[in-house]
Order: structure tokens, then C-alpha cells, then sequence
């Protein structure tokens, strides 16, 4: 699947707007759609404590989250390819600001919590690929790995954030005051996207609408969605729990919350360093991808050694790989599928259906059993999904597309 030119409503839509500006704005929106699920991780000892549930509600909290997210990410995915980037982002944070207002004003136990994550899952849904589509509009080829580096550091910055704000605003002013300032920052992004290029796609109408075809090469797809799945369910216990295993081992909150924001400023790096060297060296981006999930995989069995020096290692590590391989897996995707930008990243999106069969179940083994043994059963699953990620890459490489 080599790439040929591009199509024309792609071409039409570069020189729109700067590849600078491209870059930040779809890295702001990205940020502030990922703040909600990771400020409830984050606080997830303050939340717990005021709304009255326990362990596994932090982490059906978060699985409602990313399962909004990947149930409605396939039709979403197309929304965003129909309408364009502009207007689907400002849609995506205009939702996220409610969603974070919500939170903030009306959260008074688990089910008006979870109420709100639906409505972020919702706006995740649709900025992750607007964002996509933005930069495959707006900047060159040869730019392309680095700009997705910096797209994809942007969940790693909110959990960062995140750990920030539990000595910062949690342990201070209230967790509450945390959603109000993820709310202004989404308006504030729906203020930068700026108006609507005017070569921009407009609403096509229903008699319009033609069906698009199959995207090729599906076994191949199957078996990157699996990986990617199995990726996502290991990266989200780790954001889920880290705060309250380490706060179970005897961390004091304060430094739990500055370990999470250390270990996600280590996954903001590993995605900015990846994506620039897809830009300068030449390799198979899916296999970077799967030395990624490795070395995640490692940095996950430290958490169930259970010490305070080896769960502080083990976050490093574990974000790191886990968290830091959706740069360079976004980037060989949408380049192997540059026409429909939108579609693609719809397509692998259920997969974050592991972020909540993740959660959920870490939840229940970390309750019945022990946290120990749920960090054990996720790095097993963090290997699986470096190995899959190594066969999705050899499938993709042997059908003659670039990623």
C-alpha cells in the first residue's frame, strides 16, 4: 500500500494555516480532552474519600471513560473527516469544557463523576482525530514524525498535570478547583483553533453521503488494534493506580502525585524524541513501537516488587514505554493511510476498549488479591502487546505501505 499523492481535498487544505500553529493547536486540544479521566486518577484519594467509593470505582471510572471513547470513536472518526479539523476541534473542546464544568459543579458520588467522564469520552472521541487530520493537512512530509511526536506527547503533558495538581490544587484549594481550570483551558482552545479555512470540508448532506469503502488490509489492521489494545489496557492501570498503590506502600500523597508527574514528563520525551527520529532516521516506526511496550512491560513488574525505590523506578519506566509509543504508532498508521486520516484513527480506537477492561479488572485483582499480583498480570500484558505489535509490523512492511 505505497502512498501515492495526495488526494485533492488534502492538497487544498495545506497552506490553510501555519504548521507551527497546527502543531499547538492540536496539541492543547489533545491535552485538554485527556485532562478529566487523568485529574480522576490522579485524585483518586481525594475523590474516593469525599464521593465515597472505593477501588475498583476509580477504575470502572476511568474504563467508562475510555470505553465512551472507543465505542464512539468509529462514526466520530468519520464525523471529523466530513466536517475538517477546524470545526470538529472546537466542537471537542467547546464538550470537554462542559464535561470539566460538570465535574467540578455537580460530582456528589461515583454515578455524577462518571456522568461527566461520558461527556469528555464523547469529546476525546472526536479531537484525537480531528487532530490527526489537522497536522496531515497543515504540515510537510518531511516535518510529519516530529509533529506527531509533539501531538502525542499531549496526553503524557495532562497526566503530568495531573500529578501536578494534587499538591499544587487537590491538597490546597479542593480537587473540584482542578475540572474548573481543565474547563478554561478547553474554551481557551476552542478560541485558538480560529475560524474555519474557507477551502475547509463543509457538512455534506445526507443525499451526499456515499459509503466509503473498506480500508485495505484489514487482517493487518485486526492485528494492530489487538496490540494496541493490549497497550492501552497496560498504560491505563499504571495511570489509574500509581497513586494509590505507591500511597498503599507508604508514599506520602504529595510525593506520589510529583513521581506520576516525573514518570509522565519521561513519556513526554519518549514521544518527542521517537517522533523526531522518524523524520531523521530511516527504520520501522511498529518496531520502535513494540521496544517501547518492552521496556513498559519491565518497568511494570518493578511496581509489583512493592518498595518505595523500585515503585518510583518502576512508574518511570513503565510510563515511559507504555505510555510513550503512540507517537510513532500514529505516525506509521497515518502514513500509511494519509487519504483518510480520520478513518484510521477510528478504526484503532476501539481498541481503547482496553482501557477498560484495564482498569477494571486491575481493580478487582488489586481489591481481592493484591496489588502486587495485578502489577504482575499487567506487565504480562504489556509483553503481549509488544509481541503483537512486532507481527502487526512485519504484516504491514510485507504489504508495501510506509509505516
Amino acid at each position: 500500500m505505497p502512498v501515492g499523492p495526495a488526494p485533492a481535498a488534502v492538497v487544498t487544505s495545506v497552506g490553510a494555516g501555519s504548521p507551527r500553529r497546527a502543531m499547538v493547536v492540536g496539541t492543547a486540544a489533545t491535552v485538554v480532552a485527556s485532562l478529566p479521566v487523568f485529574f480522576t486518577a490522579a485524585m483518586a484519594v481525594q475523590l474516593r474519600a469525599e464521593l465515597g467509593f472505593g477501588t475498583v470505582g476509580i477504575g470502572a471510572a476511568v474504563g467508562v471513560f475510555f470505553g465512551t471513547m472507543a465505542v464512539s470513536s468509529l462514526y466520530l472518526g468519520r464525523v471529523a473527516d466530513r466536517l475538517g479539523a477546524t470545526v470538529s476541534l472546537r466542537t471537542a473542546s467547546f464538550g470537554i469544557a462542559a464535561a470539566a464544568f460538570g465535574i467540578a459543579a455537580l460530582s456528589r458520588n461515583w454515578l455524577s463523576l462518571t456522568s461527566g467522564l461520558v461527556v469528555a469520552g464523547l469529546a476525546a472521541a472526536l479531537a484525537q482525530p480531528a487532530a490527526n487530520r489537522l497536522l496531515i493537512n497543515r504540515v510537510r512530509g518531511a516535518r510529519l514524525g516530529t509533529a506527531f511526536g509533539l501531538k502525542q506527547s499531549a496526553p503524557p503533558t495532562a497526566s503530568m498535570l495531573a500529578g501536578l495538581a494534587v499538591p499544587a490544587i487537590s491538597l490546597t484549594v479542593g480537587w473540584r478547583w482542578a475540572y474548573v481550570l481543565a474547563g478554561i483551558g478547553a474554551l481557551m482552545v476552542a478560541v485558538a483553533v480560529g475560524p474555519r479555512p474557507p477551502n475547509a470540508p463543509r457538512k455534506i448532506r445526507r443525499a451526499e453521503r456515499v459509503k466509503p469503502e473498506a480500508l485495505p488490509h484489514r487482517a493487518t489492521l485486526v492485528v494492530l488494534a489487538v496490540s494496541f489494545g493490549l497497550a492501552f489496557a497496560a498504560s491505563s492501570v499504571v495511570l489509574a493506580f500509581y497513586v494509590d498503590s505507591a500511597v498503599e506502600t507508604g508514599t506520602s500523597e504529595r510525593q506520589a502525585g510529583l513521581v506520576f508527574a516525573a514518570a509522565s514528563l519521561t513519556a513526554v520525551v519518549t514521544r518527542l524524541v521517537a517522533g523526531a527520529a522518524c523524520d531523521r532516521y530511516t527504520f520501522e516506526p511498529l518496531r520502535l513501537s513494540a521496544v517501547l511496550l518492552g521496556s513498559g512491560a519491565i518497568g511494570t513488574a518493578l511496581l509489583a516488587v512493592g518498595r518505595p525505590a523500585t515503585v518510583v523506578l518502576g512508574a518511570v519506566v513503565a510510563l515511559g514505554g507504555t505510555w510513550g509509543f503512540p507517537g510513532v504508532f500514529w505516525y506509521a498508521l497515518v502514513r500509511a493511510y494519509p487519504a483518510t486520516p480520520g478513518r484510521i484513527t477510528g478504526t484503532m480506537a476501539p481498541a481503547a476498549l482496553g482501557g477498560v477492561v484495564g482498569p477494571i479488572g486491575f481493580g478487582a485483582v488489586a481489591t481481592e488479591v493484591s496489588y502486587s499480583v495485578a502489577w504482575s498480570l499487567a506487565s504480562a500484558v504489556a509483553l503481549l502487546a509488544a509481541a503483537a505489535m512486532l507481527v502487526g509490523a512485519r504484516r504491514l512492511a510485507r504489504t508495501g505501505a510506509v509505516g
